[in-house]
This record gives C-alpha cells, sequence and structure tokens, in this order.
C-alpha cells in the first residue's frame, strides 16, 4: 500500500502539472458533457423574453457539518447562472433553507450585477429564506415554483426524499426542471420526474458545466483524472497477489 500511495501522489503530481501548464498556455482539452446542464442558457433567455424568473432552489444544507461541500457546490453552481441571468435581465428566484446560506447567496447575486454593471437593480428579496425545516422549506419553495412566474426550476444542492415536493409542482406545471443532488434518498425522489438529473459527485462539477471559466473546467478534469488513477491503483493493489 505504501508504494501505492507513492505512485498516487506521483501521477497526481504529474497530472496537476501538466493541466498546469495547458491552463497557462489557454488550452484547455473538453471535458465530458452533463445532460442535466445543458440548455440553460436558453432557458434563461427565454425567462427574460416571458418577463418570467428560473427558480434556484439551494436546499437545506448548512455550511457548518456535513452538507458544507454539498452547499458550496450549489453557491458556485449559482454564481454560474448568476451571470447570465443577469446579462438576460432576468434574475433567478432563489431559495433556500438554511439561514446561513441566505447572505451568501445574496452577495453571489449581488457580485453578477456588479460585474455586469447594474448594481443599482441589484435586489436582496430575490433570495429567500423559506425555512428551517426541510420539509417546510421544499414546501414553501415548490408554493414558489407553483403560484410565481416561474419558467424553469433547478434543485442544486443538499436535499432529501422531501425535493419531491419541488420537483412535482415543477412537473404540474411542465416546467423545464433540472437537478443536482447527492443523497441517494433525494436521487430515488428525483428520478422519475426527470431526466436532466446529476447524481452524486456530479453535482460538483456543475459550475464547470454551465460556464467556460478555465478554472472550473481545469478542476473538472483533475478531478476526472484523479479519480480513474486511484481507480487503477485500488485495482492494481487488489490484482498484485495474483
Amino acid at each position: 500500500m505504501e508504494v501505492g500511495a507513492i505512485l498516487f501522489l506521483f501521477l497526481s503530481g504529474l497530472v496537476l502539472g501538466s493541466l498546469l501548464i495547458l491552463y497557462r498556455q489557454r488550452r484547455i482539452p473538453p471535458g465530458r458533457s452533463l445532460l442535466a446542464f445543458q440548455g440553460l442558457q436558453q432557458e434563461t433567455g427565454y425567462a427574460a423574453e416571458s418577463g418570467g424568473a428560473v427558480h434556484i432552489a439551494l436546499g437545506s444544507g448548512e455550511l457548518y457539518e456535513e452538507d458544507a461541500i454539498t452547499s458550496l457546490a450549489g453557491l458556485q453552481a449559482l454564481e454560474a447562472m448568476a451571470d447570465a441571468a443577469v446579462s438576460y435581465r432576468a434574475p433567478p428566484v432563489v431559495t433556500v433553507g438554511d439561514p446561513t446560506l441566505l447572505p451568501l447567496a445574496q452577495d453571489v447575486l449581488r457580485r453578477a450585477y456588479e460585474r455586469s454593471g447594474r448594481a443599482d437593480l441589484y435586489r436582496p428579496s430575490r433570495v429567500r429564506f423559506v425555512a428551517p425545516s426541510p420539509i417546510a422549506y421544499t414546501a414553501g419553495a415548490a408554493h414558489v415554483v407553483a403560484t410565481e412566474r416561474i419558467t424553469a426550476n433547478a434543485m442544486i444542492g443538499a436535499f432529501g426524499p422531501e425535493v419531491s415536493l419541488i420537483a412535482d409542482a415543477s412537473a404540474r406545471r411542465d416546467l423545464p426542471q433540472l437537478a443536482a443532488v447527492a443523497d441517494p434518498r433525494a436521487i430515488g425522489a428525483l428520478y422519475p420526474a426527470t431526466d436532466r438529473l446529476a447524481m452524486g459527485e456530479e453535482l460538483y462539477t456543475a459550475s464547470a458545466q454551465m460556464t467556460e471559466e478555465r478554472y472550473y473546467a481545469v478542476s473538472l478534469i483533475a478531478h476526472d483524472v484523479l479519480r480513474i488513477i486511484l481507480v487503477l491503483i485500488i485495482a492494481g493493489a487488489v490484482l498484485w497477489p495474483f
């Protein structure tokens, strides 16, 4: 196992060094594409044309316990979507189920307005803290989808099986929707509701899938390559005695 660890570190350093060189030379190889994140630009454009908005649910994950990484991935996805939405003058409606997410999500949206030179149009009320309990939160977010001028629905973050309430409200209005979740219970609840479903570690690729920023693309490629190296080393360690 010590040899395997040394080999993993060596290959990881080699891969990361190569990607760093490519990043500096602006030569980023194409990464994998996921169905879940395709079409978001068109849906944002339609929201602008129709006077509606894309609803983005970031879940009930807190930023100080086990859901922190998942919630941060949701915030990164919001950042990737916010620039396009603000440029179309169709800011999203964002709902959160944990108070620690509220100021960060508001800051993400505010910075998107600042980058577009429209800071005076920013409204903190576009990000809403609905309720601190997962079921109450998803019920409130489902009410937003059902009653407001929502044209598309995205669920990206820490959810449990209660996320089906939001998906059902969207399906009743026949809205396009996507989801990116890590909890197996949420995956099971969403699997019948949408074919645009990013499962497990695919959640953490959202930023790279929704933006052309080079550092997101490099991060995604590095993630995939390191995973392959780790799988090969584990398989080699298992088969070595034979």
